[in-house]
């Protein structure tokens, strides 16, 4: 529930934001990976039962920056109706972050291929690096899954880190591939 009423709270005050900014028809690299940063206090809806925000609820605040970058994207380029899909994600967890901390999340585009955009996020409590993570998604319309050419990212832009991860994650679904192929009597 307070991730809905935090969702709303975002897109109430962006629509209000991008209201006062034109539309143009390109966007440019600079656009394109500029940070989004924001600020959340972390509520008791937040909190797990271990005394710390969960696992999961950083993935909600991961989600919430993308959309962020995603609307302001699509404003700028004219464009309506444009989700997006998790292909993959992965989180490092450095310090625990506590009730009613107030948190920081930067998250910035470092990435692109032909079909994925990269993301990593930083969380933060007092300038202090508290989780470390990278989403992988793909654009979606009406019509299904878009390139990152709708906004104008064109060619691929990678980085080692990236590259390094996608074999990791190909190695991850071959090796668990052969495992189902292979019968109870000879594994």
């Amino acid at each position: 529930m307070n991730m809905l009423i935090r969702f709303f709270i975002m897109v109430s005050l962006l629509k209000q934001q991008l209201k006062k900014q034109s539309t143009s028809e390109r966007l440019s690299v600079e656009t394109l990976t500029a940070p989004i940063v924001r600020h959340y206090r972390v509520l008791p809806h937040d909190m797990g039962f271990r005394d710390h925000l969960p696992n999961y609820r950083y993935l909600s605040f991961i989600e919430l920056n993308i959309t962020n970058w995603l609307m302001a994207c699509c404003h700028q380029k004219g464009i309506k109706d444009l989700g997006w899909i998790i292909a993959m994600q992965e989180m490092i967890y450095l310090k625990e972050i506590k009730f009613l901390d107030k948190m920081t999340v930067n998250s910035k585009v470092v990435g692109w291929d032909k079909k994925y955009v990269y993301f990593d996020h930083h969380f933060f409590v007092k300038n202090q690096l508290m989780g470390v993570g990278m989403t992988k998604f793909v654009l979606m319309d009406n019509k299904g899954k878009c390139t990152p050419e709708i906004l104008d990212m064109l060619g691929e832009q990678m980085t080692d880190v990236i590259s390094t991860w996608n074999k990791h994650q190909v190695a991850v679904k071959s090796a668990d591939s052969s495992k189902a192929n292979k019968s109870p009597a000879t594994a």
